[in-house]
């Protein structure tokens, strides 16, 4: 698909992440403790059957919002189904990376040990919900 030749609209980024969530309050406070985040918006929308909150991570920003559906699905999240596969929280070293896997240990998250991809160092984990989440450094690049 082309776009035509006209000015291509700006993006200034992301407005926020949302995930569909089976009990909305668990999945906020789980989040808020691990990113140390704060709650910043709820609602409920009676049209779509649908509870949502947002949350701000003081740092970065970043607006994670979750979604509880009244008619939940009864199928746990699969990242082999189309649409997410995982969360990735990018942290800037190895040090940092470190850091994020002595937190997880504190909270008693289970997660994986550090796994060299070439292009980034990782730890991986999961939600309440096991929706696929990590934390990624990415390995510097080699200069020839």
């Amino acid at each position: 698909m082309t776009a035509p030749a006209e000015r291509m609209p700006a993006i200034t980024g992301i407005a926020h992440v949302e995930l569909s969530v089976r009990d909305l309050d668990r999945s906020v406070r789980w989040y808020c403790e691990l990113l140390g985040a704060r709650d910043v918006f709820r609602a409920t929308n009676d049209a779509y059957s649908v509870t949502a909150c947002a949350i701000l991570e003081p740092r970065s920003k970043l607006v994670l919002a979750f979604t509880q559906h009244r008619e939940e699905s009864s199928s746990e999240f699969d990242p082999r189904q189309a649409g997410l596969d995982h969360l990735s929280f990018s942290v800037a070293d190895r040090a940092e990376l470190e850091a994020w896997m002595a937190r997880l240990d504190a909270l008693g998250i289970a997660h994986s040990p550090v796994r060299n991809e070439g292009y980034a160092h990782q730890v991986t984990f999961e939600d309440p919900d096991g929706i696929a989440l990590e934390f990624s450094a990415r390995t510097p690049a080699v200069k020839s």
